[in-house]
């Protein structure tokens, strides 16, 4: 846990650059210490039909897929550690998001193969 899920719009120019993207946002939620590095998921998913603004525009989405229980404080330092580690990949993206979701542990199922 966490689970960080890179969406981005299937343009050209994002999509031949997600590995180092991948490994940044990686870095990213492993300094913020709120994370043992080897719990921590990030994975991408391209978006072929999209709009934003009503426009075929370039973005990026994170969402930050967490237990409950973290302070407002780290859920905020988080998402800007995050999002400055999508800024400095230096993206065309019109828009670059982050956001933090808080996952329900009760509901929450997990099964690793050992």
């Amino acid at each position: 846990m966490p689970h960080l899920i890179v969406e981005f719009s299937d343009d050209p120019s994002i999509a031949s650059r997600v590995e180092p993207l991948l490994d940044a946002i990686h870095r990213a939620a492993t300094a913020s210490g709120l994370f043992d590095e080897g719990h921590i998921r990030v994975r991408a998913v391209p978006y072929v039909h999209y709009r934003v603004g009503g426009k075929r525009e370039p973005f990026i989405h994170v969402q930050c897929r967490l237990h409950a229980g973290r302070s407002e404080a780290q859920k905020r330092q988080l998402s800007e550690a995050v999002l400055a580690a999508v800024r400095g990949q230096g993206w065309v993206a019109k828009v670059n998001t982050v956001e933090v979701v808080e996952m329900d542990r009760d509901s929450y199922a997990k099964y690793v193969l050992n």
